[in-house]
């Protein structure tokens, strides 16, 4: 009778042990269940919440959120500036600014943990804050007219601040019908839901060439009206080239950067060395990720610059055919630094986020630092193409079976106010050209507000 009870006693033991153990897993899972997108109390617990308004530097609203509690919509107003602004889904999570600032946008971040706890027993849900960003929409508006039916991006940014005043990245998706369209956007080739300004990695190609320019110019190993030898000369990659955008009239330093001829620029890299072109790429922060835009979205650039240890290495790296990929967004601060006649700035997507007490609180620009020479910069812009009060300068690159064509320039080319880089992706080698980037990289400027 007694091993009997005992044996009841040891049981009811091992399950009172079983029971206080699962009951502690699941407390002590709590914030991991609740984080879990299949959670059926998260998903009533974000139909309930009004996530705050998405706004442009002027306080025009991108994104907002309309309805009543448990049916609330979110809505972006103006589509096309996607790629930046991301996209908001209880089914597939969110992306860009919706998804780098959610705890402002849901109003949870800040608020006093006692007062989180309280409403949430109350089934209180948080009041949704706002968070206004450096776009100008009017500025957006043209850069995305001018990429209509083109693969490829415009960023531009604010002389010399860096603010970001456009992000036009094509083809692009809507985000508000993206549910029900996800699983084509996700298998479309084109990838709609891709970035290209702050994830693409592209060549360079003959962009890279003020930078080359620049860093020759301040070791004192070439001069603007020196005349290299064959400077139209193609320079082959593999079974393609790289050739000038003039057929002849190219005598000297100067011309051969005008026509974005490849033949001198892969000279000066075999002149310049491995570590003068790391040195170079590096202090023009073309190999760095610390840059706010990576916030929303944004990836590193692949360079290996140690690896050339070879005279073709240097030569393939000088022309932008190396081991060095850049985004646009890093391509529109070259821009910037040639405006500003040599100093970098620290790119700015949002300008302010509401606080909890519905102030706004400003965002701090980083200041500006100083990579090159103001004089050696100059003599770069006065060697760049010039049209009216622009400056550009347009490249290619190849990737594959790709051309990648690159425009970067500012305006006023005096007192800048803008910069801008362009690029024109074009699959087959085919359709586009530099030349044409060379042109909606002149209107796209010629239409900004002066």
């Amino acid at each position: 009778m007694l091993d009997s009870i005992n044996r009841v006693a040891l049981i009811a033991l091992i399950a009172f042990a079983l029971l206080a153990g699962a009951l502690g897993f699941w407390a002590a899972s709590g914030a991991t269940l609740t984080a879990r997108e299949d959670n059926p109390r998260r998903i009533f617990a974000e139909q309930r919440t009004r996530r705050g308004s998405i706004l442009d530097r002027d306080g025009e609203a991108i994104v907002v959120t309309t309805g009543e509690p448990g049916a609330y919509t979110r809505s972006t107003l103006y589509p096309d500036a996607a790629p930046v602004v991301g996209y908001y889904s209880i089914n597939y999570g969110a992306s860009g600014v919706e998804q780098a600032f959610d705890s402002t946008l849901r109003g949870t971040l800040g608020v006093d943990p006692l007062r989180a706890h309280l409403d949430a027993l109350m089934h209180v849900q948080p009041a949704g804050r706002d968070v206004q960003t450096t776009l100008d929409l009017d500025v957006q508006r043209v850069g995305d007219a001018l990429l209509a039916g083109r693969t490829g991006v415009i960023v531009v940014l604010s002389a010399p601040d860096g603010d970001v005043l456009a992000l036009a990245s094509h083809p692009t998706f809507d985000p508000n019908t993206l549910d029900e369209n996800w699983d084509r956007l996700r298998a479309d080739p084109a990838s709609p839901l891709l970035n290209r300004a702050t994830q693409g990695e592209y060549q360079p190609g003959t962009a890279l060439q003020p930078i080359i320019l620049a860093e020759a110019l301040r070791r004192g190993i070439a001069a603007l009206d020196d005349a290299p030898e064959a400077p139209a000369a193609p320079f082959a990659i593999d079974s393609r080239s790289l050739t000038c955008r003039a057929a002849d009239g190219v005598r000297t330093l100067s011309d051969a950067f005008r026509f974005a001829c490849p033949a001198p620029f892969a000279d000066l890299g075999a002149a310049l060395g491995s570590d003068a072109l790391s040195s170079v790429v590096s202090t023009w922060s073309l190999t760095r990720t610390d840059t706010s835009l990576l916030e929303i979205g944004g990836r590193a650039p692949v360079t290996r610059v140690v690896l050339l240890t070879d005279t073709r290495a240097l030569r393939e790296f000088a022309v932008g055919q190396g081991e060095l990929t850049v985004s646009p967004l890093h391509m529109a601060l070259v821009a910037s630094a040639l405006a500003s006649r040599g100093s970098l700035p620290s790119p700015r997507i949002i300008s302010a986020t509401e606080s909890v007490d519905g102030v706004w609180q400003s965002v701090e620009r980083t200041e500006p630092r100083r990579i090159a020479p103001a004089g050696v910069v100059q003599q770069v812009v006065s060697a760049m193409a010039h049209d009216g009060d622009v400056a550009g300068h347009a490249g290619t690159g190849l990737s594959g079976r790709s051309e990648l064509h690159w425009f970067i320039g500012f305006t006023p080319v005096d007192a800048p106010k803008y910069a801008v880089a362009v690029l024109i992706e074009d699959a087959e080698g085919r359709l586009a050209s530099e030349q044409e980037a060379l042109e909606i990289g002149l209107k796209l400027l010629d239409a900004l507000p002066h």
